[in-house]
């Protein structure tokens, strides 16, 4: 056989594979509450009514994947030295099977707002509507397991974590799995043993801040070099930059996408759609969204969708020039106060004087960095005026 025929031969194969390798394409958005006002229209106009204007454009996807930041249930009671508690009707869960989601993470700092019930509850009614959950269960072993979606021979495996200071089932009936690099790195390294991709969902962050906290920027680089394909933040409301690192790819922030409490920075969105070929995430597009009055996510008219990815980009570029730490630590140390002001002033409210106790008793480190960043804030401010 001569070299040419040989050349030829392994050209045709080439072709081939490319021509018979699936590509895989998901969806994934940021988070979706279902409760209170939202809540509200579900109950005057229906379970499909928050996604009635992207709905369709949804299902045309293989996979479509969110944080659901509300457990489903009608049983429960508040849990304590929470600041708003969260607990959708279990009808809602009809319009999440409607709109075509696939895969949710619990792992968030609402799921317990209604106890361990709620929690049975809405595994139970996601499971049994075919939407797979990732990130909570009765032992960490558990919240830890991932949801394997099999498409065209492919394997895609989900995972799920939230800060560690999010979790707040004391008695541990249902835990959400923390940000742990260590057992990160373990459960990817498991994963990748029967799975092709690995996608990481991170509720981290600082809310209402455009900029990661730099802890979670190491944290999401090092999920990648633990061998993820693609890490998905949510939590901060609003977007934040995104950026390729090695040969994985990292949201940090996908803003909300079903929601009350509007202002105009968290009525901007993002939908992601990442292309998979055999060889790794083939193209990422990004589909500016826009939350309308209602609270359903509707796509951008040309002029705002304009002016969101305008806004994706600068702030990808702060943390392509190294400069997103620093912003970061100006813009929290800002709302640091009020905030917690904020806080306080609900919790004492509702729950009395012991909230406070309860707020002191989860005081950390990077609180009181940011409370130094608020303080070196205003000095600034005041040496600008002199």
């Amino acid at each position: 056989m001569s070299v040419n025929i040989i050349n030829q031969y392994r050209e045709f194969w080439r072709q081939e594979k490319l021509r018979f390798s699936p590509q895989i394409t998901i969806l994934a958005v940021g988070d979706i509450m279902l409760s209170r006002g939202v809540g509200e229209k579900i109950a005057r106009y229906g379970p499909g009514y928050p996604f009635v204007h992207v709905s369709s454009l949804l299902k045309q996807e293989q996979i479509v994947f969110g944080n659901l930041e509300c457990p489903i249930s009608s049983r429960g009671v508040p849990v304590p030295f929470v600041q708003s508690n969260f607990r959708a009707d279990p009808i809602a869960v009809k319009g999440l099977v409607r709109a075509g989601f696939k895969v949710l993470s619990l792992a968030n700092n609402h799921i317990y707002d209604y106890g361990p019930e709620a929690v049975y509850d809405t595994l139970k009614y996601l499971r049994d509507n075919g939407i797979a959950a990732v990130g909570v269960g009765r032992s960490f072993e558990e919240a830890r397991e991932p949801a394997v979606i099999y498409i065209s021979g492919v394997k895609i495996a989900f995972l799920a974590y939230t800060s560690a200071y999010n979790v707040v089932d004391s008695k541990h009936e249902y835990v959400a799995a923390p940000i742990n690099l260590e057992w990160i790195r373990q459960d990817i390294q498991r994963v990748k043993q029967q799975a092709d991709f690995c996608i990481v969902s991170l509720h981290f962050g600082y809310e209402n801040v455009e900029y990661p906290i730099p802890e979670c920027r190491h944290q999401a680089r090092a999920i990648v070099d633990f061998g993820a394909d693609l890490v998905l933040g949510h939590h901060p409301h609003v977007i934040q930059g995104m950026e390729v690192y090695k040969k994985g790819f990292i949201a940090y922030s996908l803003g909300d996408f079903v929601f009350d409490n509007l202002t105009d920075r968290r009525r901007q969105s993002l939908i992601l759609k990442a292309s998979f070929g055999r060889e790794g995430i083939q193209k990422i597009e990004l589909l500016p969204i826009w939350i309308n009055d209602q609270y359903q996510p509707e796509v951008a008219p040309k002029e705002l969708a304009n002016s969101i990815l305008a806004k994706v980009k600068e702030l990808s570029q702060y943390l392509e020039n190294g400069s997103s730490d620093n912003k970061f630590w100006e813009a929290a140390g800002k709302r640091f106060i009020s905030d917690q002001k904020l806080g306080l002033l609900r919790s004492i409210r509702r729950d009395g004087i012991k909230a406070i106790f309860i707020r002191l008793k989860h005081l950390r480190l990077f609180h009181l960095k940011l409370l130094g960043a608020s303080v070196l804030t205003q000095v600034r401010r005041i040496m600008k005026k002199v």
